[in-house]
């Protein structure tokens, strides 16, 4: 086996599949993290947002409580950084820590993976936004002291288990579930480009088909049901629309990236995330913008870019710089976007040539259009 192995200790002639073991979703689920986490370990570490815990808390110790585990619960706050974890691991109990449980957004999540990768235990995600598909992974991303994502950390295995309650999901802030649209939205295209060209996945091996396959049904529920379930969470309303985009946003986003690959729509996420004005808004308004990017990059002619911006600007997802807030860019401030792009490790997932200069004309085009669209 050793004779297979490259530097980063994956056979790059293999091809490995990754995704949560359990995946529990539906109206009500919060109630049963108890009896879930209790089929994984007896002792948790209950990693959790500070506001979720206001909100949730006694129910989710009252479940825990029912399953009779030995819970330690850890209200948590701030930004995802080495610090922020290592902190976290000073308060965790002496005999605690069988199994790791993240409640809350990405970055209570991201922190229960820190500490779950430090403790060498399973963790379970239990996820109170459908934002992104960080949930299902097993990479999480860590951040300096300006914001700037700095490392990649990873665990050893995928999520134990997933519990995504729907009711709280259509209750959380729309733009949550937005953000979640625009990021898994460019999945299908993102896959496409890994596959066409010579890319890997986040793993370090080339793309599986299935990655490719369910980006693109993803893709197609988002279309069909994303406006629908949009209008169904601003009336708290449990749809089975909502459901599909949930489960879709979720589930089916992070099994075709983690199986598909990244492309160019998330280099872009690079500059965009400390960018003026743009660094304000959420992962997913900058890759749905990045999307377009990648798309005028890659100018394939199968692919309706039209269709594409018409159903980002009916969410209310960006189609311009203007749109997250950077005003009429500076001729340096694109470039800037570019070079973070072009630094970006996916940049190579694509077919085309992804240099700054043709980032450039690609964001330019991209901005083209949104001002034709405006006239």
């Amino acid at each position: 086996m050793s004779a297979l192995l490259d530097g980063i200790g994956v056979a790059r002639a293999a091809r490995r599949f990754a995704a949560p073991q359990q995946y529990l979703q539906g109206p009500g689920v919060l109630d049963d993290v108890g009896g879930v986490v209790a089929e994984i370990g007896g002792a948790p570490i209950v990693v959790i947002d500070v506001d979720i815990s206001e909100l949730f808390g006694a129910r989710i110790e009252a479940s825990l409580a029912a399953a009779e585990l030995r819970a330690q619960v850890i209200p948590v706050t701030g930004p995802v950084t080495r610090g922020v974890i290592a902190d976290t691991l000073t308060r965790v109990s002496a005999g605690q820590g069988d199994v790791v449980v993240g409640i809350g957004g990405g970055k209570a999540i991201d922190i229960a993976k820190g500490v779950a990768e430090a403790v060498g235990r399973p963790m379970v995600s239990v996820p109170t936004v459908a934002s992104n598909d960080g949930p299902t992974a097993s990479v999480f991303a860590l951040y300096d002291e300006f914001g700037r994502l700095s490392e990649l950390g990873r665990l050893p295995a995928n999520p134990a288990a997933v519990v995504v309650d729907t009711e709280v999901i259509a209750k959380a802030p729309i733009r949550f579930l937005v953000s979640g649209i625009g990021d898994a939205l460019a999945k299908k295209y993102e896959a496409h480009s890994c596959a066409r060209g010579r890319g890997v996945t986040t793993q370090g091996t080339r793309p599986l088909i299935i990655g490719e396959v369910v980006a693109d049904g993803c893709s197609r529920i988002l279309l069909r049901d994303s406006e629908a379930a949009v209008r169904d969470a601003l009336a708290h309303q449990v749809t089975p629309e909502l459901e599909a985009v949930v489960e879709a946003v979720i589930l089916l986003s992070g099994i075709g990236y983690e199986n598909g690959g990244l492309s160019i729509a998330h280099c872009m996420t690079r500059g965009l995330q400390v960018g003026r004005g743009s660094s304000a808004h959420l992962h997913g308004y900058h890759v749905a913008y990045g999307l377009l990017v990648h798309l005028a990059l890659e100018d394939d002619p199968e692919v309706d870019r039209d269709e594409i911006r018409s159903f980002l600007r009916a969410l209310g997802l960006p189609t311009s710089l203007a749109d997250l807030d950077m005003g009429e860019p500076s001729n340096a401030e694109i470039e800037a976007l570019a070079v973070a792009a072009a630094s970006a490790p996916h940049v190579a997932n694509t077919w085309v040539d992804a240099s700054v200069p043709s980032i450039i004309a690609a964001i330019e085009q991209v901005e083209k259009e949104a001002a034709i669209d405006g006239d």
